[in-house]
């Protein structure tokens, strides 16, 4: 029989998740909210609660965008804490703080349910064809138990060590990610502003030893000013970044490049284009840059 994998919240990430599942065999299911009404369109199942959720699946990814709902769907009369039993095991996903995921491994402890840390690194489209990233942190028995279901949503899925491990590699790839996108916004703004081609930056900065995968994929999006429609919404980096700062702070860590570039996300927030694509910080540095010459 298919093992029964809980989603618990159906954004980004468990979206694509259960679409990776399903094909395989898998059954998942989802708590019925407004935004997930469509799942049995797709193969899906619902439940009424989050407790229902825990008693009738083997594993739950827990992939939700604050900690603030993640407490919610974990506690309570119809919590997922009140459904556990002996061999669920729970797979948090989520981008938080160690210290908040060492409180939420202390919840789950207390229960007959296992948890394993294992954030994922890429966008849906990096994780639909097949190259995001699966940092499993935890038991290691426990962690090669579930490897199977992990790599179905990710081929490279990796384990990393001791529970914690994985969202640490996490904060510190979001950083190098924030600092890449800005790095290339103003690199390819320089650029511009000497005349070179937009088209013949990305021809030869590709392949050079300043080319990377944020390159490669935010060099284009900034050529066309495409900020939308996006995969990777300037939300995501604007709420992990301050995590990332979070954790400097907690570390003593000076981390100026960090607060620099998580200024740029929040002069993002400011001019209202979360929604827009990352790469949008181009434009808050060009119009930094048109008024200092005024």
């Amino acid at each position: 029989m298919a093992e029964k994998v809980g989603i618990l919240g159906l954004g980004l990430i468990g979206r694509v998740a259960a679409e990776k599942l399903m094909p395989e065999g898998y059954e998942c299911i989802a708590v019925r909210r407004p935004s997930t009404e469509d799942f049995p369109d797709v193969g899906g199942k619902l439940v009424e609660t989050a407790r229902e959720l825990a008693e009738v699946s083997d594993i739950v990814i827990s992939a939700l965008p604050n900690v603030e709902s993640a407490r919610t769907a974990l506690e309570g009369p119809d919590g997922l804490l009140a459904g556990a039993h002996d061999g669920l095991a729970l797979i948090e996903m989520n981008t938080f703080g160690v210290a908040v995921k060492e409180e939420i491994k202390a919840l789950v402890d207390a229960t007959p349910a296992s948890i394993l840390d294992c954030p994922v690194s890429g966008t849906q489209p990096i994780i639909r064809a097949g190259n995001g990233v699966i940092m499993m942190s935890g038991d290691e028995a426990r962690c090669n138990a579930v490897k199977p279901v992990l790599e179905k949503i990710c081929p490279k899925t990796f384990y990393v060590g001791d529970y914690g491990t994985g969202i640490k590699l996490k904060l510190m790839i979001n950083f190098m990610v924030g600092a890449n996108t800005v790095a290339l916004a103003e690199g390819m703004l320089f650029g511009a502003s000497m005349g070179l081609d937009p088209q013949l930056m990305i021809d030869i900065v590709g392949p050079s030893a300043a080319g990377s995968t944020v390159f490669n994929i935010r060099s284009g999006i900034i050529k066309d000013r495409a900020w939308q429609p996006c995969a990777g919404p300037s939300k995501l980096l604007w709420k992990d970044l301050d995590i990332v700062e979070e954790q400097a702070d907690e570390l003593g860590l000076s981390a100026p490049i960090l607060r620099l570039c998580n200024d740029y996300y929040k002069k993002i927030e400011k001019a209202g284009r979360l929604e827009d694509e990352c790469a949008v910080v181009y434009e808050i540095l060009e119009a930094e840059t048109k008024a200092a010459a005024e």
